[in-house]
C-alpha cells in the first residue's frame, strides 16, 4: 500500500513538473511572438537618442529618420548639436535670438518643422515688425519635464545668448518628476537630472534599464516580459491616475507640486538675473478645450471618469505658481477652445495638429511682440 501511494505521489509530482514545463514553454513561445511582433513598435522607430550626464538623454546630432503612425508621418532631422533645427547661423549683427524651450509640443511632435508654433511665430513677427531679424532656436525635447527643461535652458542660454525665452509648460509633467534625482550646485541651483531606471540602448532607443531586460536568464523572453511589467507597473499606475489632479480638493503628489514651484522659481530667477525676457505659457490637454478623448490624459476606462472633474484645475494651480514667483504666464485653453477646440489635436495622439500650432502661435504673438518691443526701450 505504501509503495502504491509513493508511486501515485511520484506520478502526480512528475505530471505537475511536466505541466509546469509545458506551460512555461508555451509562455516562452508567446513571449517571443510578442517580442517579434513588437520589433517595429513605436519606440523602436525612434533610434534617435544618446545618453547625457546632465539631462539623462538628448538627441543625436545629424539625425535623419521618418516616424509613422496611422495619423501622421513626421520627418525628423537634427542639426550638428542635436536639435530639431537646420544649421543655426552664428549671431548676425542686429539679429535677436528667441529661444524656445519645452517638451514634445515644442519639438513639434506629429508635424513638420516648418509647422511648429515657433516657426509660425517667427513668420508672424516678421509681419508685425518689418525689418526685424530673428534667430530662432528650438530646443524642444519630447518627454522632457520641468527639471530637464531648466538644465537645457541654461545650456542654450550660454551657447546662443537669447534675448527672449519662450517656454511651454504641460501640467501632466508634474507626475513624471517623481523618479528624477536632482543634482544641485553648492548654492542650490540645478545642475543635472538623473534617473537610474532610464537608459539609451545601443540603437539609440530610450528604455528602462534592467539586467533582466538586457541579459535575461537563458535569453528568456518570458523573463523579459515579466521584468518589463514589474518595472512599468509603478509608472503606469501613477501616470494612469493623472485624472486625480483634476478632482477638487485633491492633494495628490504635493511634494511634486512643491518641486514644480521650486523649478519654476529658479527658471524665473535665472532669466531675470541674465536680463532675458520671458514668455511662459500653459499647454492645455485636449480635454481642457472640449475633447472627450480622456485617454489623452491616460484614462483608459471605456467610460469617462465619474465624480466632480474640473479639467482646468491643474493648469490653474500651475498658473498660481507663476503668480507666486512674480511672473505672468499665458493661458491657451480658453482661446484654443474658441478657435477650434478638440479639432486642434490629433484624434488618437494627444498633440497639436498643424492647425493647433498655428492657433497657439496666433495667441502667443502679441506676448512675444510685447517682449521684443520692451527690448528696444
Amino acid at each position: 500500500m505504501k509503495t502504491r501511494k509513493a508511486l501515485d505521489w511520484a506520478f502526480v509530482m512528475a505530471f505537475n513538473i511536466v505541466a509546469i514545463i509545458a506551460i512555461l514553454g508555451v509562455g516562452e513561445l508567446a513571449a517571443r511572438w510578442i517580442a517579434d511582433s513588437a520589433s517595429t513598435y513605436q519606440d523602436e522607430q525612434l533610434p534617435m537618442c544618446r545618453p547625457d550626464p546632465l539631462t539623462i538623454w538628448r538627441y543625436q546630432p545629424d539625425l535623419r529618420l521618418t516616424y509613422r503612425t496611422p495619423e501622421f508621418e513626421t520627418q525628423i532631422r537634427t542639426n550638428d548639436v542635436g536639435l530639431r533645427e537646420g544649421p543655426i547661423a552664428t549671431e548676425a549683427e542686429g539679429a535677436t535670438t528667441v529661444l524656445f524651450i519645452g517638451d514634445s509640443f515644442t519639438f513639434g511632435w506629429g508635424v513638420a518643422k516648418e509647422q511648429r508654433y515657433s516657426e509660425v511665430l517667427a513668420r508672424l513677427m516678421a509681419e508685425r515688425r518689418p525689418g526685424t531679424q530673428l534667430r530662432i532656436v528650438n530646443a524642444g525635447h519630447w518627454m522632457y519635464t520641468f527639471d530637464q527643461q531648466l538644465v537645457m535652458m541654461k545650456e542654450m542660454i550660454e551657447r546662443y545668448q537669447p534675448a527672449v525665452v519662450v517656454q511651454g509648460f504641460y501640467w501632466m509633467h508634474v507626475c513624471t518628476l517623481f523618479n528624477h534625482r536632482l543634482v544641485r550646485a553648492p548654492n542650490g541651483t540645478l545642475q543635472a537630472v538623473e534617473d537610474s531606471k532610464i537608459k539609451v540602448s545601443d540603437r539609440g532607443v530610450l528604455k528602462f534599464r534592467s539586467d533582466w531586460l538586457e541579459r535575461p536568464p537563458l535569453n528568456s523572453q518570458l523573463v523579459v516580459l515579466i521584468a518589463r511589467w514589474l518595472l512599468n507597473r509603478d509608472l503606469h499606475e501613477r501616470v494612469g491616475e493623472t485624472v486625480d489632479y483634476m478632482r477638487p480638493g485633491s492633494t495628490k503628489d504635493e511634494a511634486l507640486w512643491n518641486l514644480t514651484d521650486e523649478l519654476v522659481g529658479e527658471t524665473i530667477r535665472s532669466l531675470r538675473t541674465a536680463g532675458i525676457a520671458y514668455v511662459p505659457f500653459l499647454i492645455p490637454t485636449s480635454v481642457e478645450v472640449g475633447s472627450t478623448q480622456w485617454r489623452h490624459v491616460n484614462w483608459e476606462a471605456a467610460t469617462p471618469p465619474t465624480g466632480i472633474i474640473e479639467p482646468s484645475l491643474p493648469a490653474t494651480r500651475l498658473a498660481a505658481i507663476f503668480t507666486r514667483n512674480g511672473a505672468n504666464v499665458v493661458p491657451l485653453a480658453t482661446a484654443m477652445s474658441e478657435r477650434g477646440g478638440a479639432a486642434l489635436y490629433f484624434l488618437q495622439d494627444a498633440h497639436w495638429t498643424a492647425k493647433g500650432h498655428a492657433v497657439a502661435a496666433e495667441i502667443l504673438a502679441p506676448h512675444l511682440d510685447k517682449a521684443l518691443g520692451q527690448l528696444r526701450r
